[in-house]
């Protein structure tokens, strides 16, 4: 496997996306502007918000690991509606 980029590239932007896709099939992330890193929610099909903002703002080892980014989604807290299916 090639390297991960850095946060704030578009690079690791579409790796971000691919690998939010597959953990989270029923939501979509929607990204938000942020000063540093990243930023994003998800929201499922009906419109609905299943998480709080999350933030990723450093690179390192793992960040695109699936437990990481669950944790990162539940450390976020839950939204009215709820979290997405699998957490």
């Amino acid at each position: 496997m090639g390297t991960i980029a850095r946060v704030k590239t578009p690079q690791f932007r579409t790796q971000l996306l691919r690998k939010l896709r597959n953990l989270f099939p029923d939501c979509d992330p929607e990204f938000q502007e942020t000063d540093r890193g990243v930023a994003f929610r998800l929201r499922d099909r009906a419109g609905r918000y299943r998480s709080n903002s999350v933030r990723l703002y450093r690179f390192h080892q793992g960040i695109l690991a699936s437990t990481h980014l669950k944790r990162a989604v539940r450390d976020a807290g839950s939204p009215p509606d709820g979290l997405p299916r699998g957490l």
